[in-house]
């Protein structure tokens, strides 16, 4: 009995705490290793873009779908537009951290005359806009949730990726920083993977969730660029497992809503298959971006 009393307290007392000792300076350690994906130095590039560009007077805003899929370059030859491509990855993660990067921005907002924001969320299910809400009510900032957190990925999916030779810590796609007015620099990135696409889309069930979020963000922008005209692109997606009859509700829910508040709504055409698509169902390739750029195009002389 006394034998057992002993090895008890030793467990107790020295390998418990010592075992918890452990994990947590793992855990400490994994979050000095967090990696952003380049989205902070990303940021300040486009801070020091817009410092050395004159006369822009149209944003587009939004986030990884306006950022692969959209190019100011493009839209810049139009004789109305002199565009820069402001959207960033995960749209910032959380709105209040987005339009704080914004409206931080070197830009003359009075003579933005024409702001194009194209969200995924027009487009998201009950699981991605609840967790845009709970970024927000969180304040996420735009590398990420960089938080300690006590739990997380296990120590053995750690010291398997350093057998495997990957990094410790689990790590974003090194995204390359933004080209001169903004666009997306495909020849810098080689994570294209259009085969490994899955596309399964169903719209949200919480309308009036989505509602209040657009209501909230279109007022935002309206009251950033007072001399803007603010347009809401629904943006391309890989047209896939798509129920046309719902999509069609999606659609013109979104275009009641621009009548209410005054922007003006477009709906651009479905991606028709992965030739036009980088590694998502709404990351357009090169080819994808001129095409959909080409048609937003079409789309703002028709309004």
């Amino acid at each position: 009995m006394l034998y057992t009393g002993n090895v008890n307290r030793l467990i107790f007392w020295i390998l418990i705490p010592v075992l918890i000792f452990a994990y947590v300076s793992f855990r400490i350690i994994e979050w000095q290793y967090f990696d952003d994906g380049g989205r902070n130095i990303i940021a300040k590039y486009h801070s020091v873009n817009l410092s050395n560009l004159n006369d822009i007077n149209c944003l587009i805003l939004g986030g990884s779908n306006a950022s692969f899929g959209l190019s100011a370059e493009q839209m810049s030859k139009d004789d109305k537009l002199n565009c820069y491509n402001l959207s960033l990855l995960n749209e910032g993660y959380s709105d209040e951290s987005y339009f704080a990067f914004v409206k931080s921005m070197p830009i003359n907002r009075k003579k933005i005359d024409y702001v194009f924001y194209s969200t995924a969320y027009t487009l998201a299910d009950d699981k991605v806009l609840s967790e845009r809400l709970k970024n927000n009510n969180e304040n996420i900032g735009i590398e990420g949730d960089s938080r300690f957190q006590l739990f997380g990925v296990s120590l053995a999916s750690r010291l398997s990726n350093l057998l495997e030779g990957k990094p410790f810590s689990a790590a974003h796609h090194q995204y390359p920083n933004p080209k001169e007015r903004g666009d997306f620099n495909f020849e810098l990135y080689e994570n294209c993977d259009a085969e490994s696409i899955k596309s399964n889309w169903t719209s949200a069930t919480k309308q009036d969730e989505l509602k209040d979020w657009i209501k909230a963000n279109i007022l935002f922008i309206k009251n950033l660029f007072r001399n803007a005209d603010v347009y809401l692109v629904l943006p391309s997606m890989l047209a896939k497992n798509f129920d046309l009859a719902e999509f069609a509700d999606q659609s013109n829910n979104l275009e009641a809503e621009a009548n209410s508040l005054s922007y003006i709504y477009i709906e651009q055409s479905m991606f028709s298959n992965i030739a036009f698509l980088c590694d998502g169902p709404l990351h357009a390739n090169a080819i994808g971006r001129k095409l959909r750029t080409s048609e937003l195009l079409e789309l703002f002389h028709k309004e």
